[in-house]
Order: C-alpha cells, then structure tokens, then sequence
C-alpha cells in the first residue's frame, strides 16, 4: 500500500487479516493527511468552536456565564495530543496486525517493483499486487502557498495564535467549515466563492441556512465573484475581486480545491494510465495493471475520508479474486461540520425530479429539540414513487452529521418510507425527526406541528410532498 491515510490503512489491516505479507509505505506520518492536518485537527477546533458558540447562548438556559477566553494555543495543544494518541493507536494497530510501516516515498520502477527513497537512500522493493493510496494536495490556483500570509489549509492550522481576519478563498467544505470555526472564536471572516452559492454542490435550503448562520456570526460571503489579484505584505494580504471589491486581512486561506499527488509515483514506469484529474481505474478500482488498484484522493472527484477506506478494503477483495463488488456513490454520505451542520445522502432534491416524493420535518417540532434549545434545522427524504424506497436525505441542524447514518442504513439495507416510518424511535430523541418525516408521507406522524421560531427557522416548517 502507497499512502496510510483511511484508504491506504484499511486497505493494509484488510489484506494482514487475509494472511498476506503487507508493507505500508508512507513518506510522512502514519495516519496520512486526514488524521495529521485535515479532519481530525480540524474536527478538534470545531468541537471548541461549537462550545464557545454554547457558552454565548448560556443565557438561553438559564445560566449565567461572567466572561471567558479562548486560549488559542491550548486549543491547538488539545487537538496535537488528539492526533497524536490516535497516530499512536493506528501504529499499533498495524504492528499487531502484522503490517510492515516503511517510511520514505515510493516511485514505479517496473510494474511489479517500486523504489522507495528515504534521506537520500534508496532500496528497491518487489511487489506482488499494490493499493495506490496517495491522496491529494492543496490545489494553490494562480498562487503560490508562502505559508506566511498566503496559507494551505496546513499552513492555517499551524498559526500558534488567532488571526485577526481572515479571508477565505473558496466556499467549498474546507472553506465554510474554517469560516465557521474561526468565527465563532472572535476572527473576521470573509469568504470568495465563484459561485452563486456557497457549496455549490449541496442542496439550495441547507446551503442558505448555513449562509444565514455565516452572517449572523460576522462572516461575510462575496458569491458570484473571483480573487483577481491577491497579495501578501510582512504584515496583511489584499485582494482585489471581480467586481472590483477591494479586501484585506491577516491571512488568506486558499481552499479552492486539491489536485491528486501522482508527481512521485512514476506512473509511466508502471504502464498506468492516468489523466489530470487521477489515476485511472475501472468499477473494480483496478488501473490499466490489473495486479495494481488505486483508492481515494488520488482518484477523480472524490475527497471523503470513509468512502476511501471502503474503497481500500473493496480493493484489496479484487486484487484477491473474490466476487466482484462496487461501491455506489448515492450510498456514501457527506458531513460538513459547519454551524449548523448539514449532512446529505443520496440525489440532492433539487435534482430529483418527479420520480421521487419529497417530506421535510422541522426539528421545532421535537421535544428534544427545545430541551437542548437546538430547534433550528430540519430533515428532508426523497422517497421513490414507484417503489416507496428511501432514496435520499438532507439534514441540517445539530448532530445532522450522526443523524443522516439512519437514513444511509435505510437506503443500503432497501427500506421503505414505510418501514422506516414504523420503526420505534426513542422519545425524546432528534432521531424521531426521521422517522417522522417518513410518516408524515402517510398522514402519521405524531408530533406536534410547533411554530418555527424566528430567524432561519420560519423557512423551514413541516410539509409533506
């Protein structure tokens, strides 16, 4: 296995328990880009940021809370030791498990032989099947990452202090979630995005409600335009948009996307084909060498840490001859950790058409909502006509990232709205969202239609197709 992020890893512990002899090479830390500088750390600044937002709403509640302050830099000595005790445990994890570690970056040869390369020395290792698990890199644009004023999102997360501002260019997950987090600790945000909309993949509804939440914390969003030019001096950046807005700021955080990291891999060595985009594969994940698969970021529009580890497994499954097997991408969810989360499964609604039925539930509805005073939100499903099978999900509001794995488990298992909507939900529990908004199709949901409260939550009440 090339690379031991989540894809490469569990491509390796898969291959171990099936008795082979497997080497995981990896030319950083084990654990790859997810764990050390992107979805652990991140997730770590966001549960702080999440509190901090908490802790402004105490009043809410009934408690009184005389003044606080974020200690940036325990903040980001908490989320160091959470990398570093899960690298530990991963580590062990493979040791036991039988898995090699070999440290240094890996290049083809010939098909069946690699050149590893560590501190200037190299060894030649010969293989009998490989897992290309490289992943991907910040994509920079027409800029260059200084990691001074102009940062990568490795640049951004290893600032020792707060910034002042910060200027986002790029509205994707990884800009909307580092706005969101940033500005709940006191920084000012403002975010570029090209499109109309923040997120332009995602459903039109969640996108606003979160853009809603983005201004109501300070952010400001410029959509519909482009940086045209960005500068870095010893103390700010400045920008200048398409629309001729002028910008300034302590930094400026590039998160316009990622390109896959095949540079290295010498994949003509190897006979490989591959394009801009990635390393080609066929439905199996093998590349033009059927003995040679590739997983994950170094794919084409891909970018889900889980998606890739079911991908490493999968792949090594058909390296080893079982019965061929494909992952469906309607099936894989997606969570951006934003306040308020949204979480989607499935077709976007938008794009559904009049095959699918559509019912959306408010969580001002719920019991559980008002007590832990997180009404604003809501679950809309997609439901096939013909054969009443759930089909899709959007969620947003609180814990909408754990929430939507009921709905994934209802489309991978082929249930029903009407199963689903008959399934005992624990009261009072935000999971009743879901099976009341399955019920609500049929006339029989048993919540209490509450008033949306103000704000983002009066766009939101409870409809039914």
């Amino acid at each position: 296995m090339i690379g031991s992020g989540p894809g490469g890893y569990a491509a390796a512990l898969t291959a171990a328990r099936r008795g082979l002899r497997v080497g995981l090479i990896e030319r950083e830390q084990v654990g790859g880009v997810c764990l050390n500088v992107g979805c652990i750390p991140t997730k770590a600044l966001l549960s702080v940021s999440g509190f901090v937002r908490r802790l402004k709403r105490a009043g809410e509640l009934g408690v009184t809370v005389r003044g606080y302050e974020v200690d940036y830099a325990a903040v980001r000595a908490r989320a160091e030791r959470i990398v570093a005790d899960l690298r530990r445990g991963l580590t062990d994890l493979l040791r036991r498990e039988g898995v090699e570690l070999v440290a240094g970056s890996a290049a083809f040869e010939q098909p069946r032989r690699l050149l590893i390369t560590r501190d200037g020395r190299q060894q030649p290792l010969e293989v009998e099947r490989v897992v290309v698990a490289t992943g991907a890199r910040p994509l920079a644009g027409p800029w260059t990452f200084d990691e001074r004023r102009i940062l990568s999102y490795r640049g951004l997360l290893a600032l020792t202090s707060l910034p002042e501002s910060l200027l986002v260019v790029g509205g994707g997950v990884i800009g909307c979630e580092f706005a969101s987090c940033f500005s709940a600790f006191g920084t000012r945000v403002t975010i570029v995005e090209q499109q109309p909309q923040l997120l332009s993949t995602e459903d039109p509804d969640a996108v606003r409600w979160l853009t809603r939440q983005l201004e109501a914390d300070g952010v400001t969003v410029h959509a519909g335009t482009t940086v045209e030019r960005l500068a870095a001096s010893a103390s700010d950046v400045q920008a200048t948009l398409s629309d001729g807005t002028s910008l300034r700021a302590t930094y400026a955080v590039i998160a316009i996307g990622q390109r896959p990291n095949l540079d290295a891999l010498q994949l003509r060595a190897a006979s490989i084909a591959s394009s801009e985009g990635g390393i080609t594969v066929d439905a199996l994940l093998r590349t033009s060498q059927p003995h040679i698969a590739a997983i994950g970021d170094c794919l084409e529009r891909h970018g889900l840490a889980h998606w890739a580890s079911a991908e490493g497994a999968m792949a090594v499954r058909g390296l080893l001859g079982d019965p061929p097997e494909t992952l469906d991408p309607l099936e894989v969810p997606r969570c951006i950790f934003t306040e308020p989360e949204i979480a989607h499964v499935g077709p976007v609604a938008a794009q559904a058409g009049d095959q699918l039925r559509l019912s959306r539930f408010a969580f001002g509805a719920l019991g559980k909502s008002h007590c832990d005073g997180e009404t604003e939100g809501w679950v809309k499903l997609l439901v096939d006509r013909s054969t009443d099978r759930v089909r899709g999900a959007t969620i947003v509001g609180a814990q909408a990232s754990t929430l939507i794995h009921h709905a994934v488990l209802a489309i991978h298992q082929g249930l029903t709205a009407r199963q689903l909507a008959r399934t005992i939900t624990a009261h009072p529990t935000l999971p009743e969202a879901i099976s009341e908004a399955a019920a609500h199709l049929y006339g029989e949901s048993l919540a209490l239609a509450a008033r949306p409260s103000t704000g983002a939550a009066r766009h939101a009440g409870r409809s039914g197709e």
